[in-house]
């Protein structure tokens, strides 16, 4: 008997023992040395970190300070090594050009054409917080004239005081050429002279943002008149006055390895229009996101999308989805897939032509259907776009990645050419 009555004593004395071996093997942290930085502040850095000063380190701490510093997008490499015999953590970090002034031009089928500047600092005051300033020509047939000229302009602050809290500024003004669509043709033109502005704040559940749910809200605004220049008159194009309040609830799991991803997100939000805030009209849009990134082979990825919508109420044409478009449905222009409710996805296969390469290949399959009650569809049945691209990264860039993409339309049977930036999602 006496022997079971020590059986557990010795277990606890053994446990006893590892643990406290265990805890005296444990490095405090000491101090934290930052190396690598220029344009961006410390407390950018310190703040994405799971430990501070104080903590005891875990191993699987550089692992999540590496993923949450890259995941900002300003940094190319990011390394953080346990505690040295001092108790010192030492990082280092490769930061990214933050200023992007790039020129844009676009032509559709009918010759209508724009052309624009944007600007976007990506680590303004060297706090991540992302400024946007855009201008953009109306050029008329194959950029041969002035038709309107537009303004946009947006400010991203991230981690108000440094806090979970987060908060966007957008706005618009300007004149533009509205186009009004019958199964893809253009069939009236206005002018459409509007403004627009917009306030959202973002809150994370988790300890940063972007990582794990978060929950935002806001309000928006807008007003717009259109003058009728040519076509055949719509009765659903008319001015209107928006006042919209916001809702949304996100979760995002993502590492940005720079040239490929892996993780996944998902996103629901709403957005309410009512008489009582103002507005000329009743209406209540639903929109939702789904989005994973396997990687295989080291950094050839399989990734995939799926996005939905649905608005009811008072929707006039200029409110419906249109997902024809280089980062929606491929193969298909915007006026091809219109309407108040859609359903499309995305199978998208990434693959560097050598590991480690900042230049890949892509293959896509985009398929879904849009419907409802206004605009319309160059198909009744599942549209389909098929297609492949490039993808070329400068990793020394803020959002570097160029992109380029040709999509057949299999409504169309027409082949589609999309040259821009970043990724499709």
């Amino acid at each position: 008997m006496a022997k079971f009555v020590h059986l557990p004593l010795l277990i606890f004395a053994s446990l006893f023992v590892t643990c406290t071996a265990h805890a005296s093997s444990d490095l405090i942290i000491g101090s934290i040395k930052i190396a690598g930085l220029e344009r961006t502040e410390e407390v950018t850095v310190l703040r994405e970190l799971p430990f501070v000063v104080g903590s005891i380190w875990q191993t699987e701490f550089s692992e999540y300070a590496e993923r949450r510093l890259r995941n900002l997008g300003i940094f190319s490499e990011a390394t953080v090594r346990p505690p040295d015999e001092k108790g010192e953590v030492h990082i280092q970090l490769k930061e990214r050009w933050s200023l992007w002034v790039l020129p844009q031009g676009a032509r559709a089928d009918n010759g209508a054409s724009s052309a624009s500047v944007v600007l976007d600092e990506y680590n303004l005051w060297g706090l991540n917080h992302h400024a946007r300033l855009a201008y953009k020509r109306e050029t008329g047939t194959n950029f041969s004239s002035l038709r309107g000229i537009s303004y946009d302009a947006a400010y991203d602050w991230r981690r108000i005081a440094d806090s979970k809290l987060s908060m966007s500024l957008s706005g618009s003004w300007g004149r533009s050429i509205f186009d009004a669509y019958d199964r893809g043709v253009q069939t009236a033109e206005y002018m459409h002279t509007g403004k627009s502005a917009s306030i959202s704040f973002s809150y994370a559940l988790d300890e940063v943002p972007n990582e794990g749910w978060s929950v935002n809200a806001g309000f928006t605004g807008s007003n717009s008149d259109y003058r009728f220049l040519s076509g055949i008159p719509q009765v659903d194009v008319v001015g209107e006055r928006v006042r919209a309040v916001v809702a949304g609830l996100n979760y995002t799991r993502m590492n940005d390895h720079i040239t490929w991803l892996t993780g996944r997100t998902l996103s629901y939000s709403l957005k309410i229009a009512h008489r009582s805030l103002a507005s000329t009209i009743n209406s209540y849009s639903h929109a939702g996101s789904w989005r994973k990134y396997y990687a295989f082979a080291q950094d050839r990825t399989l990734n995939l999308r799926l996005n939905a919508g649905l608005s009811t109420g008072d929707v006039l044409r200029a409110g419906v989805y249109d997902i024809g478009n280089r980062n929606g449905l491929r193969g298909y222009y915007p006026g091809e897939l219109q309407g108040t409710q859609y359903l499309y996805g995305t199978i998208e296969g990434r693959f560097p032509v050598i590991p480690n390469s900042n230049f890949q290949l892509v293959t896509f399959t985009d398929f879904g259907k849009i419907g409802g009650r206004i605009g319309t569809s160059v198909t009744r049945g599942l549209a389909i776009g098929m297609g492949a691209g490039f993808r070329w990264t400068l990793r020394w860039l803020v959002n570097g990645t160029i992109r380029g993409d040709v999509a057949y339309g299999r409504s169309t049977k027409r082949w589609r050419f999309y040259l821009g930036t970043g990724q499709a999602f």
